[in-house]
């Protein structure tokens, strides 16, 4: 998830418009002016009359009764400049086909959640050791807040995963947010989604520090999930980020690797990416887990 990046969150809705002004009292010299004004013309209409003293009155022209058309009413002062995501069509026709009258209603099959579960149970010891060898679980800093209830927890690399003298390292993070609804949810999808989209193929910065991949749209998660691949060109590591849409609440994992020359966790110019096609199938695989495991 082109356009310029969207502004995240999605989220929320200004007040696109205000009470009118109330009026107030016009001033003295207003009404001295206003007042001298209506002398002038009752001088200048007197002059008239007199001027055409003698003179035959004009042809009365007929009166059209049938033509008038009254000015149509001005918008209420709240009403948006600009339509929303769902058009007001009682003052005008509907004759766009390709305009939909109204928004589809937006349903998912999956139960509503209350709360947000513990994120850092949602991955199996087994998946972690396999995906994530050497890394630890501890809970991140999430906090509630744009209408959704917020946790996240990470595995972090704790340990040197050694082979033919490179370390391997992964790390993944987990966040769940719990919205009030399940449309609420997919608004906020689409956001990232954009934003996924937007990024699709690009290259960020000047010089490049970051390459990405194309996006990638998953199926089989929940009601809808896409993922997309990017890879440090300073610090050499990948990471695949996946946002996934289950009823009312979101799942965002980014699972991150390299390989390093020597006994090292931290990536430097010397070090390899993990390549995109598996960092993109683990994290489908870690999103797949969380999605089961996500019950109320």
């Amino acid at each position: 998830m082109t356009t310029a990046p969207p502004v995240p969150p999605a989220s929320h809705w200004p007040d696109h418009g205000g009470e009118q002004p109330s009026s107030s009292t016009p001033p003295g010299w207003a009404i001295w002016i206003t007042a001298a004004a209506a002398v002038v013309a009752v001088i200048g209409g007197g002059l008239i009359a007199v001027r055409n003293v003698g003179s035959p009155p004009p042809a009365a022209s007929p009166l059209d009764t049938g033509s008038q058309v009254e000015s149509p009413a001005s918008p209420p002062s709240g009403q948006p400049s600009s339509p929303g995501p769902t058009l007001d069509r009682s003052t005008g026709p509907t004759d766009d086909p390709a305009e939909p009258s109204a928004s589809p209603t937006i349903t998912s099959t999956f139960p509503p959640l209350q709360d947000v579960p513990e994120v850092c149970d949602l991955l199996t010891e087994s998946l972690i050791a396999r995906l994530a060898p050497k890394a630890a679980s501890g809970p991140g800093v999430a906090k509630d807040g744009y209408g959704a209830k917020r946790k996240d927890c990470e595995w972090q690399q704790k340990g040197y995963n050694m082979k033919g003298g490179y370390t391997h390292t992964r790390s993944i993070s987990v966040k769940v947010n719990v919205f009030p609804d399940h449309e609420k949810a997919m608004r906020n999808a689409d956001s990232d989604w954009r934003l996924m989209r937007y990024l699709s193929g690009r290259s960020e910065g000047d010089p490049p520090i970051t390459k990405y991949g194309e996006i990638k749209q998953i199926s089989g998660l929940g009601d809808g999930a896409c993922a997309i691949y990017s890879e440090g060109t300073r610090r050499r590591e990948g990471m695949a980020w996946i946002y996934v849409v289950r009823g009312n609440a979101t799942i965002e994992i980014r699972f991150r690797g390299s390989v390093i020359k020597g006994r090292s966790v931290f990536p430097m110019e010397n070090s390899r990416s993990v390549p995109e096609a598996e960092l993109l199938k683990g994290v489908e695989e870690i999103a797949g887990e969380a999605v089961k495991n996500l019950t109320g």
